[in-house]
């Protein structure tokens, strides 16, 4: 196993992350940047859970990065040796001594005057209190397009979350049986993985999310896209939905896996398999130089040349990385050109009220010549039928 996994990335991944957003700062003629969305703080290597008391990396033209972060978070941050200083400030509602003026003293002092700058989130009282400090200010989360193509280390941390979102839906199949309720099977499927990673020697971190998470939509509930886990008792003769993930230093992959309990009918294998070749398709059609929006419409040609349309509920795919669901988005409208190191999931689903769902999802890198599916448990039929 990469001594990779077992320590996360070294301080020149993070050094190469904060030279793109330089470089962004050069193009735009900013005098800085300002990162406050908390998954991009975890791209540049802050893990860190946020409640109400806000943190900032304030990238400077120059390159050098200071830190303003709570108190209580003085010493994590302190750790990234990368940056140029960490300011820890007191919990303090005063205005006059917020994180905001305490920045607002510090950069001058440190730079000098500093008049344009971008933020990438902020609330609205926020942006409020950056417009006081600085003559520009602009929201503009430009680490979206930074995060889209995943670095090498970022792919291989992306392979190793997918191993285990793979481990996952096996041992989530390994406690389905009539009578099982979602919730349990989802409880053991995670703890199943979540015990395996640590045998395996990979270091857990709970960022948001967990180490593993699912949903485990059963019977009816399938039709429903984003049915949570809950009481429910499985029966024979019924398709589950195993949406299944896991999360490597913090780097996100899915697993998706319509399953069945018994014997399918024959409507539900017609329809499996047209949304089993239609999760395929989207994976054809992702490569080098293809448009979002163009894999998405042409998988949902194929759905409806074969009777489905009104099947759809969602798009064809979005990126994948630290979080959920990233830009870009297999989606209309979306013009976005894929190139490699972009990595994306396929997961046209079909749903019916009432009767079911069927989902597949894969991970899906995009590479020099095509495209490779990182999660690689099986997706036939035979292969997703459960015999009692």
């Amino acid at each position: 196993m990469s001594n990779l996994l077992k320590t996360g990335f070294p301080d020149a991944e993070f050094q190469r992350r904060i030279e793109k957003v330089v470089s962004y700062i050069d193009r735009e003629n900013l005098d800085a940047y300002i990162v406050m969305e908390p998954y991009n703080l975890f791209y540049l290597g802050m893990y860190y859970n946020p409640g109400k008391r806000p943190l900032a990396f304030f990238i400077h033209k120059s390159g050098r990065v200071e830190a303003f972060v709570p108190d209580m978070e003085y010493y994590a941050a302190s750790q990234l040796k990368y940056l140029y200083k960490v300011f820890p400030y007191d919990d303090n509602y005063d205005k006059k001594a917020d994180m905001f003026s305490f920045m607002d003293n510090q950069v001058k002092a440190d730079f000098g005057t500093i008049k344009r700058i971008q933020v990438d989130a902020v609330s609205l009282e926020q942006f409020s209190r950056l417009n006081e400090i600085f003559d520009e200010s602009k929201v503009v989360d430009a680490l979206a397009d930074i995060r889209a193509i995943k670095s090498p280390l970022e792919i291989e941390m992306m392979r190793a979350s997918a191993h285990y979102s793979d481990v996952m839906v096996a041992s989530c199949r390994s406690h389905m049986y009539p009578g099982a309720t979602e919730m349990g099977i989802m409880n053991r499927g995670i703890t199943d993985t979540v015990d395996q990673m640590i045998a395996d020697g990979i270091a857990v971190i709970y960022v948001p999310g967990g180490p593993a998470g699912a949903l485990m939509p059963s019977g009816v509930n399938t039709a429903k896209p984003h049915s949570l886990p809950s009481e429910r008792a499985v029966s024979a003769g019924e398709n589950m939905i195993l949406s299944c993930g896991a999360n490597v230093w913090g780097y996100r992959t899915e697993c998706e896996r319509t399953v069945f309990l018994g014997e399918p009918t024959d409507e539900m294998v017609k329809v499996f398999e047209v949304m089993r070749q239609a999760q395929a398709l989207g994976i054809t059609l992702m490569k080098p130089g293809a448009v979002c929006e163009d894999v998405e419409r042409e998988v949902l040609a194929f759905i409806k040349d074969a009777g489905y349309s009104d099947w759809v509920r969602h798009r064809t795919g979005h990126g994948k990385g630290l979080e959920e669901h990233e830009a870009p988005y297999v989606a209309a409208g979306d013009k976005t050109v894929m190139q490699p190191g972009m990595i994306f999931s396929s997961e046209p689903g079909l749903y019916k009220d009432g009767f079911a769902g069927f989902r597949h999802s894969d991970n899906v890198l995009i590479t020099e010549t095509g495209s490779e599916a990182i999660t690689k448990y099986p997706k036939d039929l035979e292969s997703l039928i459960t015999r009692f």
